[in-house]
């Protein structure tokens, strides 16, 4: 058999431009070698409905997700070979999918209790939903993994060396402290964040009106406020000292969302009219008293989502009117009594130039004419 040949100088010089050129691995194991394929960017496909599904995955900004050191086939449990069949379901977020077990169930790890949470929610749907669903938000829509991930470079040794002791293996035991750390770590994103990421659905108004179509069509009942609640709570006062950034303002979800365990609740928003919403007609005083301690059935009755409409708030809206109309007259009069001075400067010999900051020059009547 003919030996191999050796690589020459170019083969060498090629290689290691190489080696300096390629970024070095990711920070987590493709033991499967799912990248071999995923890591192009324009890996991907056109659905039957015309959609384009992305397939491709950043190597560099999955490496900094909470799921970077689970294996690919622990969700896509589905893919038994390479190169893998076409894939019709995918992953939802409810699935047992983690290669670990819940230490307080003994059960294989899942999403499921608060999936579910959120699938009795207003906002709940499945992952491949059709008609007005597919505007709702799915769990990907809020939570995107490195809004969840704080500077990690550099762990507590003291504490991962008391933990070693007993657990030997350094690598899980630093895995385990970043995993647990991150839920500890206060995460909830800033008022102005939730008012943002709330607005991305309730602000839009083409959205807004193909709901308000589909509740027409199909006899559902949606909340009053639901047309314009993210324009009225900006115009609200609460809105206002958001945007000034004061950060005890109530957000959306401060008022929407149950107090105890914020965690779970966020996810099991419901629509104004059901008892148990915190903003109901029965709860809604409960939870203006998260805040203001003092308030009573009269505070309780003062609209959060005001709004100029004469049916809504008729105080409001008066206010506006009249108020438009001081502004307006007020207006008229200055420039009327700009225009009138300026006819009476022309009148009495004044002309308009400028010259060292002054602009109406005139003679004088007792000889004191300014002169440049």
């Amino acid at each position: 058999m003919r030996a191999c040949r050796r690589p020459g100088r170019w083969g060498v010089l090629i290689l290691w431009v190489l080696l300096l050129v390629v970024p070095a691995a990711q920070a987590f194991e493709d033991d499967e070698n799912c990248l071999m394929c995923h890591k192009y960017p324009k890996m991907g496909r056109i659905t039957d409905d015309g959609v384009f599904r992305s397939y491709y995955v950043m190597p560099h900004v999955f490496a900094r997700t909470v799921h970077r050191n689970v294996p690919c086939t622990d969700c896509h449990n589905y893919i038994k070979q390479l190169p893998h069949r076409p894939v019709k379901t995918g992953v939802q977020c409810n699935s047992e999918c983690h290669s670990i077990k819940n230490p307080a169930t003994g059960k294989q790890f899942s999403h499921k209790p608060i999936y579910d949470k959120y699938m009795d929610s207003v906002h709940g749907r499945p992952k491949v939903a059709t008609g007005p669903d597919r505007d709702k938000p799915y769990c990907v829509t809020c939570h995107t993994n490195p809004i969840y991930n704080p500077d990690e470079k550099a762990l507590p040794k003291h504490i991962v060396d008391r933990c070693v002791v007993c657990h030997e293996d350094r690598d899980f035991v630093e895995n385990w402290y970043k995993h647990t750390s991150r839920r500890i770590k206060e995460v909830r994103r800033s008022n102005k964040e939730i008012v943002q990421l709330c607005a991305n659905c309730h602000g839009d108004e083409r959205l807004v009106q193909r709901h308000l179509k589909a509740a027409r069509l199909e006899g559902r009942e949606l909340g009053r406020k639901y047309p314009y609640a993210v324009e009225s709570y900006l115009e609200s006062f609460h809105g206002k000292v958001t945007r000034y950034g004061f950060q005890k303002s109530p957000s959306c979800l401060d008022c929407h969302a149950d107090a105890e365990n914020y965690y779970l609740n966020v996810h099991f928003i419901r629509p104004s009219r059901d008892p148990a919403s915190p903003v109901s007609r029965e709860r809604k005083l409960e939870t203006c008293r998260r805040c203001h301690k003092y308030a009573d059935e009269n505070y309780a009755q003062l609209d959060p989502h005001p709004t100029s409409d004469p049916a809504d708030n008729r105080f409001r809206h008066y206010a506006e009117v009249i108020y438009g109309w001081v502004g307006d007259i007020v207006l008229f009069l200055l420039v009327g009594m700009a225009f009138l001075e300026t006819v009476g400067r022309w009148r009495d010999g004044v002309v308009w130039k400028i010259r060292k900051g002054s602009s109406w020059w005139r003679k004088s009547k007792r000889d004191r004419d300014r002169v440049i």
